[in-house]
C-alpha cells in the first residue's frame, strides 16, 4: 500500500495519515512491526519528496526518537525538504546525541530489510550527512559538532563524514532570511477539533490515593495542564521526561502564586497496569507535588472514550502501547481545549504562558478592590503635603493654613504601603507590574514630602500613584481560545 501511493501524487495524503498513532493500521500490531511501518513510510518520503504536512513527523523522530532505524530514516527525509533552515540543526545535533551509542546497521532497500544488503547505512552516517546538507545553516552547532569530532564521541570511522560536515558548515553563509525559524503552519494556531460530549460521561478517573471522579469534574472550574504518560514507556525523552517537566511547571506556578489557580494532571495510557501506589511513586521519583489540584490518574472506565474526545496519539496491541506521541494540553475553565503542544518536547515556561492566556478575566478580587481602592486614595487628599499639591493647582498653598492631627502621617503612611501591597498582587496574577512600580514611586515620593514638606515631590507623587493606579486597575489579563496543534 505504501509503495502504490508513493507512485500516485494524489495519494500522498494517505501516507501522511499512516504516520498518525491513532490510525487504525497500528492496532494490535507490536512495537516492532510499528516501527517498521512508520520507519519504510518515512523512508519513503525521501525517495518522493518532504512535504510541510509530514515535516513535523521527521522532526519528531530527530527530537525524541531512540530506535535506530526510525532516526536513520527521518534523517534521510529532512534531506528531501525543500530547503535548509537553521532551525532544524539543533534538532539534528540533539539526534546525533541521543542516538550515538544505539548506532545500528540499517537498509531501506526493501521494506523491513534492516541491514541486509550491500547499500546499509547507520544512523549517525545519515545525521552527519544532514548536517552536511544544512551547510552554514547548522552554524549554531558547529562547537558541539567540533567537541564530537575532537573528543571522540562518535566512532572513528566516521571521521572523515565528521570533517565534510565541519567543512561544509563552517563555509558560507546562510541565504533564507527565514532559516532561524520552522516553516510557517507548522504548530501554527488552529481552532481544536472537539471530540464528543456524549463521552464525557463515560470517563472515570482515579488518582494517586485511590479517589475517583469524573473527567468533566477534574476540569470544571480551573484552568487545567493535562499532560499524557505511561510508566512503562521505555523512551527516556518521552514519558520520564515528560512527568520531570511536569514538575518544574509545578513549581513555576507555585513561585508565580498560580497553584491554586491552575491545576495540573497526568493521565496514564496504561491504566491496568498503572495502579494508583505505582503512579503516586512514579510522580514522588521525577519531584512531582500531590493535593487537591495536582494529580496523577488512571482511567479505570473510559479510556477509549478519552482517546476518542482527545484523539489522542497513542495505540495498542492488547493493554500493551505500541506508540505515542508527546502531548500536553490546556484546558479552560469550562474544560475546552485552548491549546495542546504535540510531538515536539515542550518547554515548561510556555506552557505555563499559556495557561495564563487562557485564565479569565478577573472579576473585582481582593487585588482588584485594592486597585480600586488605590485610585480613591490617589485622589483624596490624605495629608498636608498631599492638600498642598491639590491646593496649589488652584493658587492656594501654604502648609499651616491646614491643620492636621499628627497620627495621620503614620497612618497615611500604612495606607501607602497596603496600596502598594494590592497594585503588587494585582501584577503578580496579571504578570504587569509596570503599575506597582509607578505607585511604589509616588508611595515614596508623598511620603518624602511627608516627612520633608516638598511640595514638587507631593505633585510627582500623586500623579505617579494616579497614573499607577489606572495602569492596574485598566491592564486585564488576556483570554486566549487558540491551540497550538501537531
Amino acid at each position: 500500500m505504501v509503495d502504490e501511493a508513493a507512485g500516485d501524487p494524489d495519494r500522498h495524503g494517505e501516507l501522511l495519515e499512516l504516520l498518525r498513532e491513532e490510525h487504525p493500521c497500528y492496532a494490535g500490531r507490536g512495537t516492532a512491526s510499528t516501527t517498521r511501518m512508520r520507519g519504510w513510510i518515512l523512508a519513503t518520503f525521501a525517495r518522493i519528496g518532504l512535504p510541510d504536512a509530514a515535516l513535523l513527523f521527521v522532526l519528531e523522530e530527530l527530537d525524541t526518537g531512540v530506535d535506530p532505524y526510525l532516526v536513520a530514516a527521518a534523517a534521510c527525509a529532512l534531506r528531501s525538504y525543500a530547503a535548509p533552515r537553521s532551525a532544524f540543526a539543533p534538532l539534528v545535533m540533539g539526534a546525533l546525541a541521543n542516538i550515538r551509542y544505539r548506532d545500528e546497521r540499517v537498509s531501506f532497500e526493501t521494506y523491513g530489510a534492516y541491514a541486509i544488503g550491500p547499500n546499509g547505512t547507520t544512523p549517525v552516517a545519515e545525521l552527519l550527512a544532514t548536517l552536511t546538507w544544512l551547510g552554514p545553516h547548522a552554524r549554531a552547532v558547529l562547537p558541539d559538532l567540533e567537541s564530537l569530532r575532537h573528543g571522540g564521541g562518535v566512532a572513528r570511522k566516521y571521521a572523515a563524514q565528521l570533517d565534510a560536515a565541519t567543512a561544509s558548515i563552517a563555509g558560507g553563509t546562510p541565504s533564507d532570511e527565514e532559516c532561524c525559524t520552522l516553516p510557517a503552519g507548522l504548530g501554527a494556531i488552529l481552532s481544536w477539533p472537539r471530540g464528543n460530549d456524549d463521552d464525557l460521561a463515560r470517563i472515570v478517573l482515579e488518582d494517586q490515593d485511590g479517589n475517583e471522579l469524573a473527567f468533566d469534574e477534574l476540569l470544571r472550574g480551573r484552568v487545567s495542564i493535562v499532560v499524557f504518560f505511561y510508566t512503562r514507556c521505555d523512551n527516556p525523552f518521552k514519558c520520564s521526561l515528560t512527568i520531570a517537566k511536569l514538575a518544574r511547571v509545578q513549581q513555576r506556578l507555585q513561585e508565580r502564586g498560580l497553584a491554586e489557580q491552575i491545576q495540573t494532571a497526568a493521565i496514564t495510557y496504561d491504566p491496568a497496569f498503572d495502579t494508583a501506589e505505582r503512579l503516586r511513586t512514579y510522580g514522588r521519583e521525577r519531584g512531582l507535588r500531590f493535593d487537591a489540584h495536582h494529580r496523577m490518574l488512571r482511567t479505570p472506565q473510559g479510556l477509549d472514550a478519552l482517546r476518542r474526545h482527545l484523539r489522542l496519539g497513542v495505540n495498542f496491541v492488547e493493554s500493551l502501547v505500541n506508540r505515542h506521541r508527546v502531548e500536553a494540553y490546556i484546558f479552560d475553565r469550562q474544560g475546552r481545549v485552548a491549546a495542546s503542544f504535540q510531538r515536539l518536547r515542550w518547554d515548561e515556561d510556555e506552557i505555563v504562558a499559556r495557561a495564563v492566556e487562557a485564565m479569565p478575566e478577573r472579576k473585582i478580587t481582593v487585588p482588584m478592590l485594592g486597585t480600586l481602592s488605590s485610585l480613591a486614595l490617589a485622589f483624596f487628599p490624605k495629608c498636608a503635603a498631599c492638600w498642598i499639591a491639590y491646593l496649589s493647582m488652584f493658587g492656594i498653598a501654604g502648609l499651616s493654613q491646614i491643620p492636621y492631627s499628627p497620627w495621620l502621617k503614620p497612618a497615611f503612611a500604612i495606607l501607602m504601603l497596603l496600596n502598594a501591597a494590592t497594585v503588587w498582587l494585582r501584577g503578580r496574577a496579571t504578570h504587569r507590574m509596570t503599575g506597582f512600580y509607578l505607585v511604589s514611586a509616588g508611595a515614596l515620593a508623598i511620603l518624602s514630602a511627608l516627612q520633608f514638606g516638598w511640595k514638587s515631590a507631593a505633585v510627582a507623587g500623586v500623579l505617579l500613584t494616579t497614573a499607577g493606579s489606572f495602569l492596574s486597575a485598566w491592564r486585564p489579563v488576556r483570554a486566549s481560545a487558540a491551540t497550538r496543534t501537531a
